[in-house]
């Protein structure tokens, strides 16, 4: 791999959304052959002989591994700020899923909030959250200390509409589970930004001392009637997107000037692109592999 000053990574339930945990093996060994990426993004695996496989071969094939405990949380309806025994039961499901995320070699763990409330109940409900977080954060020091906890916000009024939401608020929670004694990171998505009808670079800005894990990912926003519209990470380019290639290069413009690329630090860029309907999902990603590193190349020209 060239050296780029970052770790390229697919988040892989979202590349093959169509793919069969017994096709997972093979995947990876194919995925593995693609020069430009080194870090896998994977969900939780039910089949015990895959998930078993999948550990043995996935530090030979990749120089990290990151859990998404998303999509697992919500089939589980796991809100982490939840109420009472809700939030109880979210919990020791989300210690479950870090178990899993170290079963597989993962150095790190996606979590997500849980859906929005109305206004007035948002107090409350982010001090549920920080509450809960607190609690994983101590379990995961205590039990897997090698597995960090990422928090990952979403959009709170087009599509996931979850509790985080602004980043301000992932801020908030990160001061609050600081003062405890403990790291909250960020994972941040271009298209969760551009949903939140944030500045891009702001953001950046604004949390570059608390994440090293940024998604690059398209949204339809313009027409609310559309199929795609909202958080369904259509290829870079679709028609009447947000992101192509002018809004690539000024990320990657972003990530530099503002210190995400280099030595200092290492960020893992992941590529959450999901192929259309009909679509090979492996012509997919090479087409998305290619517009990114011709982002980055332009960018580098600077």
């Amino acid at each position: 791999m060239p050296d780029t000053g970052f770790n390229l990574s697919v988040v892989y339930p979202q590349a093959f959304p169509a793919s069969r945990e017994e096709d997972l093996l093979s995947n990876l060994q194919l995925l593995s052959t693609i020069d430009s990426i080194n870090v896998v993004e994977l969900t939780a695996i039910t089949d015990l002989q895959i998930r078993k496989g999948a550990a043995s071969v996935l530090h030979g094939l990749f120089r990290s591994v990151i859990f998404l405990a998303g999509l697992p949380s919500f089939h589980e309806k796991a809100f982490l700020n939840a109420e009472g025994e809700d939030r109880l039961r979210a919990i020791e499901y989300t210690k479950h899923l870090i178990e899993e995320a170290s079963e597989l070699g993962a150095n790190a763990i996606l979590v997500v909030s849980g859906p929005d409330v109305s206004p007035h109940q948002r107090d409350a409900s982010r001090s549920r959250l920080s509450k809960s977080l607190i609690a994983l954060c101590q379990f995961g020091k205590i039990n897997f200390p090698e597995v960090q906890i990422r928090l990952e916000h979403t959009d709170r009024e087009i599509h996931r509409r979850q509790l985080i939401g602004p980043t301000s608020d992932s801020l908030w929670l990160i001061n609050e589970v600081a003062k405890r004694g403990y790291s909250l990171d960020l994972n941040l998505d271009l298209s969760h930004i551009l949903q939140l009808h944030e500045d891009v670079r702001t953001t950046l800005n604004i949390t570059k001392d608390h994440c090293s894990h940024f998604h690059l990912s398209n949204c339809v926003l313009r027409d609310s009637s559309h199929q795609l519209f909202g958080d369904h990470h259509p290829p870079f380019g679709f028609p009447d997107s947000e992101v192509g290639n002018r809004q690539l290069v000024e990320t990657f413009q972003n990530l530099r000037d503002l210190g995400y690329l280099g030595s200092k630090k290492v960020t893992t860029i992941g590529i959450e692109v999901v192929p259309l309907a009909g679509d090979d999902p492996w012509k997919t990603l090479e087409v998305a592999v290619s517009t990114i590193e011709a982002a980055r190349i332009e960018t580098s020209r600077e």
